[in-house]
């Protein structure tokens, strides 16, 4: 049994003892004219005492609002079991004893749900104290849906009519074959048969909670839906971490397709706090809080999952002298210094020529001073595979012309590399970016072979990669292992110990 597999079994193991007491929801309802919303989305396993407002705050929001007299629903967008160390480490049953302790009224699974496998997925939800819908999520064998396709929530005389919708991208951002026997169909048809549905049910207002985005699906984007669904007064949406005040991306870096829906969305890690308002006469305002507040009972089962994680994950592994970049913005755009170490340790275990990784692989970075094994299940949380394969050098130019298809797009399936050096051209046509690609200044040759080193994610088509779909490949270990391993061999990194200058943009 591998490392990580036995820090999983063991983390669990101590949660449900110490925890089993903390599955407790206050349904009690104020009442007023109006009513609030509450929501998250993309929290991606960060709780708080991480520099982020986390689910502390959500609490109590809710509290507070309940306070004042106010109607109060609490709503999540998806992508809450996986996204760190604590996640990994309890395969995401850590997130549902936080999130059960904050009183949630409905959820919807996001396509991080599944990465723990679909048998897991089931299991976890199965746990919460919550309902978790998705109006387009079936089972392929028979049709039927996974889950209940709507909800209505009623307090106090106010009936809110949801439904879940959740991306198309979730079979390529998922390893192949997590969504066992699942598969999402059409979120548009879903969306127009649910509010057909829920405008008989004699609702005051119909809120679509979707995992689908409005910055990263090639799939469709919520304004797509709400620009083509009638009668979505709220879509509470997940998946591009967008932040969103009053329907408008707050950074002003995309204009939404016009519709009469109000579109929300948190940005993600727990950083903000939804807010919407609907008063008396129906008038909608969605804003984000940005004030952290506290619930002592949210922060005591937060202190308790960080406390048993980071213990377990103490051990010191390296050093670094400098900053090693893997923030989001950044590790999906262009070259960093903390994606050069990963596929460079990935090369390193498996002694090949060539390495690839997914910059959306990359999700953390790591501050100078000692790295912990923390550290390295937050960079690498999703417990990928290594595998290895031989290639053609044309093979090697198929991968990067694929990781810059989307070139200008925020995109996690940036291709970052170890062994190569590529020059790209921006300018070019799609599928013909990629000037030229070298090992040791040698120009690849088209016809040669060549031994790879990637995730088995992208071997298996993971982020539309279909350049691999044909080799034969071989498994060649655990990617959290390899890193940890090439961390204690260097010992202590310094601004000498990574080369970059590996994906170089040319002038047209």
């Amino acid at each position: 049994m591998r490392t990580r597999d036995i820090l999983v079994a063991s983390a669990v193991i101590v949660l449900l003892a110490l925890f089993c007491s903390y599955l407790v929801y206050d349904s009690s309802e104020p009442s007023d004219d109006g009513f609030v919303i509450i929501h998250t989305n993309d929290t991606h396993c960060y709780y708080g005492d991480d520099g982020n407002l986390g689910f502390s705050t959500v609490k109590a929001l809710k509290d507070k609002y309940e306070s004042e007299g106010k109607v109060v629903f609490t709503m999540d967008a998806g992508d809450f079991l996986q996204g760190n160390s604590y996640g990994t480490l309890t395969e995401g049953y850590a997130s549902v004893l936080v999130m059960n302790e904050v009183g949630y009224d409905v959820g919807i699974p996001g396509n991080h749900e599944f990465d723990f496998t679909f048998p897991v997925m089931m299991e976890r939800i199965s746990e919460l104290n919550y309902p978790i819908i998705c109006s387009n999520l079936v089972y392929k064998s028979t049709g039927e849906s996974v889950f209940p396709e709507y909800i209505v929530l009623e307090k106090n005389g106010v009936r809110l009519g949801c439904f879940g919708i959740l991306t198309p991208d979730t079979p390529v951002t998922t390893k192949k074959g997590n969504m066992g026997d699942s598969m999402v169909t059409d979120p548009i048809e879903a969306s127009k048969r649910m509010v057909a549905k829920l405008k008989g049910m004699d609702v005051d207002c119909i809120v679509a909670i979707g995992h689908i985005g409005t910055m990263k699906s090639k799939y469709i984007y919520s304004d797509d839906i709400c620009s083509q669904v009638e009668g979505i007064d709220i879509f509470i949406d997940g998946h591009s971490h967008t932040e969103m005040e009053d329907g408008k991306i707050s950074d002003g870096s995309r204009e939404l397709k016009p519709s009469n829906t109000v579109i929300a969305s948190t940005g993600c890690h727990n950083k903000n706090v939804g807010v919407i308002t609907v008063d008396r006469d129906g008038a909608i305002s969605a804003k984000l809080h940005h004030e952290a507040m506290s619930d002592r009972k949210v922060e005591t089962v937060v202190n308790e999952v960080h406390l048993i994680i980071d213990n377990m994950l103490s051990e010191k592994v390296g050093h670094t002298e400098v900053y090693l970049d893997g923030e989001r913005s950044h590790v999906r755009v262009y070259e960093t210094n903390l994606a050069d170490l990963a596929t460079d340790s990935m090369r390193w275990y498996t002694d090949s020529q060539v390495a690839f990784v997914n910059g959306g692989g990359i999700r953390a970075s790591i501050q100078q001073g000692d790295i912990t094994l923390k550290d390295v299940y937050d960079v690498m949380p999703f417990q990928d595979d290594l595998v290895t394969m031989t290639v053609t050098g044309q093979t090697l130019y198929d991968v990067m012309e694929l990781s810059y298809k989307r070139t200008g797009e925020m995109s996690g399936s940036l291709i970052q590399v170890s062994g190569i050096t590529v020059h790209y051209d921006t300018s070019k046509d799609p599928m013909s970016k990629v000037v030229s690609i070298t090992i040791d200044g040698e120009e690849v040759d088209l016809d040669a072979t060549y031994t790879v080193c990637t995730i088995d994610f992208l071997a298996n088509g993971g982020n539309g990669m279909t350049a691999f779909e044909d080799y034969p490949m071989q498994l060649a270990g655990d990617e959290a292992q390899a890193f940890t391993e090439y961390l204690k061999y260097i010992g202590n990194i310094t601004e000498d110990t990574i080369q970059g200058g590996r994906l170089v943009p040319v002038q047209a």
